[in-house]
């Protein structure tokens, strides 16, 4: 028998590849276009979000999983001991209620594991790190409980710092969090953002986008715990990801940077040309 399971649900922005890597399974978030519904990374990816969202004026909206596919994806692993669910910040969505709830019918009709939920208070790569922290110590043979307890210890260590090209999503779909500088766009000015505590806030502003990356690099060189795991990841934005990398890993060595699309549930609101950097503090 299997030990403990680790489910998240694509908010993580964790790819089919890593989520295979890792052992975590992904429910799928819902994106609607106009009338059409799309799967993430199921019926719809980061690249044709971007292109999707270039032809139709109005911002999709976003539907998380419902407590059918919660119950529906706790099923799958009926062969494991425990199941861990790692949601979702409580403060921008009820995914993690939707998650209890659906955990709670499951047990009063005998379900054998033991669902235990944890909010993450993140979300994107933020959301992933801690997935794939629980994971690894899953696959050691740690049960739930032990796992909680050091999500518990690192969860405000986890430094989630971006920069978006344009806050005009953002904006359009009231995922602002606490950023002061909505003037943003017409000044030509960057604000230098994070995630913690469950919400968007803002650190500071620089002059220009160039500038912004530059200062989440010296975030990672002061904060960092050196040769951890480490995000580098963009919507389109390869080139600067990509040498946002290379910096790390001059600094860094021997880090595990890996360079990914900012999926398609968060995508909508940071929209194209965010470069965001997540790693452990």
């Amino acid at each position: 028998m299997k030990k403990c399971a680790i489910i998240t649900n694509s908010v993580s922005d964790l790819s089919p590849s890593l989520s295979e890597k890792y052992g975590v399974m992904v429910i799928p978030d819902v994106v609607i276009f106009e009338d059409h519904e799309y799967l993430t990374n199921i019926d719809i990816d980061p690249p044709m979000l971007y292109r999707l969202m270039r032809d139709h004026p109005k911002l999709p909206t976003t539907s998380h999983p419902n407590q059918d596919i919660y119950m529906e994806y706790n099923a799958k692993a009926a062969e494991y001991d425990e199941i861990l669910c790692i949601t979702v910040t409580s403060v921008m969505s009820g995914s993690g209620s939707t998650a209890a709830l659906a955990a709670k019918m499951m047990q009063e009709k005998g379900f054998r594991p033991k669902i235990y939920l944890f909010d993450s208070l993140q979300v994107s790569y933020g959301l992933a790190y801690l997935a794939i922290e629980a994971a690894k110590m899953a696959q050691q043979g740690l049960g739930a409980l032990e796992i909680i307890a050091h999500l518990d210890q690192i969860r405000d260590k986890v430094g989630s710092y971006f920069c978006m090209n344009t806050l005009e999503n953002a904006r359009k779909g009231g995922r602002i969090g606490e950023v002061k500088s909505l003037t943003a766009d017409l000044l030509g000015i960057k604000p230098v953002l994070s995630f913690r505590g469950g919400t968007v806030k803002e650190l500071g502003i620089a002059r220009n986008f160039d500038s912004a990356i530059h200062r989440i690099f010296k975030l990672y060189k002061y904060r960092a715990k050196k040769g951890g795991l480490v995000f580098v990841c963009h919507s389109n934005h390869e080139e600067v990801a990509q040498r946002l990398r290379e910096q790390l890993l001059r600094l860094d060595p021997d880090a595990e940077i890996l360079v990914e699309w900012i999926g398609v549930a968060i995508g909508i609101y940071t929209g194209e040309r965010t470069v965001g950097l997540i790693f452990g503090e």
